[in-house]
């Protein structure tokens, strides 16, 4: 009887019916936190498990990825940001706060509110928190200042809105925060997209590429991000391992002018600290450290968490190669049987411009594309039956001039400078690709319908998305405005989120979707992708011997979340050394990323990993790893780890061999071992029978001398 009791109060809270006011919380990691099996892909969305623990006041929301925690004795703020597979205990070592100072200096902060009321509700898949909750001092004196927060908790993301309500009209403030904490102080690398816009003298028409850095640790760092312009999204992480983003949602004036429609009052706040350790973390809309100003009886800010969907093992090597019409040239079926004997996984048709001078392109909005739309069909099913999964490109930023919708709706749809001009990308001067719009207009339902009748009538598996970013837009049109006013500044990024999910709705849960979003990463919309594009602009070329390992952007392997394709033609030349081809898709190799699309060399390099097998069955560490140390010159290690044993592979970056000496920490491997009974070197993939001993002593101790064959990689397996 008390079992079916609880079970049915269980029931009532998931449903929203008793609030929770109180004591909620989940297991300790690895105690049970998270109770759902993980037999499907980390893409496709799950229901929220609730926990509660009434005597320490907490409430635990998990999926089998991650686990969020709130503190309902602080404020019913987030406390705790755990990742299944991820490094830290938690991400957050101080809770997410809002807070407020007044015209005296004091600190207002919801943590010190002891009794918040909260509510909770299941909303299909996805679960809603609703916080209400004062902002308080230190001595829990109150400043008249109530916040109201609704938790939208999604797949890999949370959606958030939050209202500050002021009783109080002579209370002045110095600063509104809605959002601060002290993170992981693993989380050292970041990137940003600048708050700047046309009035500052930005491009009218700006892509908003990150812009990264390391927080600086050593002494009194200064602010990394130094601007007074809230930027539009910052991602911190611990390179290869794991990381947490947040963003503004839509409305950007929230953010930018909350208070009189003043632009550049803000503060962010991104340094390490050390009491207690961490990185400290604010997005402040206003702040002042002398001018207290009038508030509006209430402010709202609309925002998101986002996480990586780690996975917990190693990924295949993902090898793309595309495909167009060619003057009708198809791909042919020895092509094809080709792409299937070096490896290739994923064919996508790839024909956005006209390449060729003959009018036959796709183009952006348009269907069908080609006269010969048999010859297309055929390709597809020609990838079928070599084993290889198909796709086909879309814009979702691009609409061609050429079609009646463009005619119809360019104004209505169009992403618009402050003057109200559309931006058009160029290919030559007699084609383009397309005009820009913006999803934060009719455009995403059309753009969904161009995407659903394409997979409706042709065997794809699914969809290449490029422009996968969030773009700000002056149109008024989209704020609800008259033509001649003007707008106060958007982007589509809650439609770009609606569209990811959406796509793998419509895919299903083993459907295709490779997303390209270059410098503009975002782990909430990655967590529904097969595969991700990166890297095509914004880096030096390679020139001479190559960068180092170390010298790899934060974009090269992110925080290994999701295969990634890294784009090598514009920093890899075609007349670049054979050699810097080479190193590129070695570098890759121990990144456990490949070279986008496939290149001959990743194709020749990759069978390596041959011997290992299955890598899914592996955990992974790249070249930062603790377990092998390399003494010598230009060498990487990286590690495929299962229980009992480790497949170890040893990369020479040097275009001649060097010989290196390899030490390994057993106890340090991601699988660990407490001794090693044997290691062997495998000098050829193709025949793992006859290894070469190692001697064990010396691999555990000062190390063992190899010699290392230029511009490749060998395979070192113990057990």
């Amino acid at each position: 009887m008390k079992t079916k009791l609880s079970l049915l109060l269980l029931g009532l809270v998931v449903a929203g019916l008793i609030p929770f006011t109180e004591n909620i919380r989940a297991a300790a990691p690895g105690q049970g936190a998270v109770a759902p099996t993980q037999s499907l892909p980390s893409v496709w969305p799950e229901p929220y498990t609730v926990q509660r623990n009434r005597r320490e006041g907490t409430l635990a929301l998990s999926v089998p990825y991650y686990t969020i925690q709130y503190d309902l004795h602080r404020g019913g703020a987030i406390a705790g940001i755990r990742l299944t597979h991820g490094q830290a205990a938690n991400l957050l070592v101080q809770p997410l706060e809002t807070r407020v100072i007044d015209a005296d200096g004091r600190v207002f902060s919801d943590l010190a509110d002891a009794a918040p009321v909260v509510f909770t509700r299941q909303d299909g898949l996805n679960q809603l928190v609703t916080v209400e909750s004062e902002l308080k001092d230190p001595q829990h004196q109150p400043a008249g200042v109530r916040v109201k927060t609704l938790y939208d908790c999604r797949w890999g993301y949370l959606k958030i809105h939050r209202e500050l309500s002021f009783s109080d009209p002579k209370f002045r403030a110095r600063e509104i925060c809605p959002v601060a904490a002290v993170l992981a102080p693993t989380l050292t690398a970041f990137g940003y997209r600048d708050g700047l816009s046309e009035q500052e003298g930005a491009p009218a028409f700006p892509f908003g590429s990150c812009h990264w850095g390391r927080v600086k640790l050593a002494g009194e760092p200064a602010n990394a991000i130094p601007s007074p312009f809230v930027p539009h999204y910052v991602m911190l992480a611990n390179p290869g391992v794991e990381g947490l983003e947040w963003f503004a949602a839509d409305d950007l004036a929230q953010w930018e002018s909350p208070l009189s429609g003043q632009r550049g009052q803000g503060r962010t706040l991104l340094a390490a600290s050390a009491q207690p350790d961490g990185i400290r973390f604010a997005i402040s809309p206003y702040q002042s450290e002398t001018n207290a100003a009038a508030l509006p009886a209430r402010l709202v800010f609309d925002f998101y968490l986002g996480l990586p969907l780690l996975e917990g093992h190693a990924f295949q090597p993902w090898l793309n190669a595309s495909f167009n019409r060619n003057h009708g040239d198809w791909v042919s079926p020895a092509q094809i049987r080709q792409w299937a004997t070096n490896g290739i996984q994923t064919v996508h048709c790839h024909n956005d411009g006209d390449y060729y001078g003959d009018g036959l392109y796709w183009r952006d909005g348009s269907y069908p594309p080609y006269p010969d739309m048999d010859k297309y069909d055929a390709v597809l099913n020609g990838c079928h039956q070599a084993g290889l999964r198909t796709a086909t490109y879309f814009s979702n930023k691009e609409l061609n001039p050429d079609t009646p919708e463009y005619q119809a709706h360019s104004l209505e749809w169009g992403r618009m400078n402050r003057t109200g001009r559309l931006e058009h990308n160029g290919f030559n001067d007699k084609s383009e690709f397309g005009a820009q719009m913006c999803l934060h207009s009719g455009w995403l339902d059309f753009f969904k319908h161009s995407v659903d009748r394409v997979l409706a009538q042709n065997p794809l598996d699914g969809v290449y998305y490029d422009w996968s970013v969030a773009l700000r837009c002056s149109n008024p049109r989209h704020e609800g405005l008259t033509t001649n006013q003007p707008a106060a500044g958007h982007w589509d990024i809650d439609e770009l989120l609606n569209l990811m999910e959406w796509t793998r709705h419509r895919v299903g849960p083993n459907g295709l979707v490779i997303i390209h979003n270059t410098s503009t990463p975002l782990f909430a919309a990655e967590n529904f992708a097969s595969h991700v594009v990166a890297h095509e602009w914004g880096y030096p070329k390679w020139t001479g011997n190559g960068p180092d390992l170390t010298a790899l952007p934060l974009e090269w392997s992110l925080v290994n979340a999701r295969p990634r394709g890294v784009i090598s033609y514009n920093m890899v030349g075609d007349n670049a050394s054979p050699h810097l081809h080479r190193l590129f898709a070695l570098q890759a190799l121990l990144s456990n990323v490949s070279p986008w699309p496939a290149s001959p060399e990743a194709e020749a390099l990759y069978p390596v990993l041959k011997p290992i097998g299955d890598l899914a069955t592996c955990r992974f560490a790249d070249w930062r790893n603790p377990a092998v140390t390399l003494t010598g010159q230009r060498f990487g290690s990286a590690i495929f780890s299962r229980p009992g044993e480790a497949w170890i592979l040893l990369g020479n970056l040097d275009d001649t061999p060097r010989q290196v000496t390899c030490a390994i920490q057993p106890g340090k491997l991601p699988y660990p071992l407490t001794a090693l009974h044997a290691a062997n070197r495998l000098s050829d993939p193709n025949q793992p029978a006859h290894p070469e001993p190692l001697d064990i002593g010396q691999l555990t101790g000062p190390g063992v001398q190899l010699t290392l064959p230029a511009d490749t990689a060998i395979l070192l397996h113990v057990r």
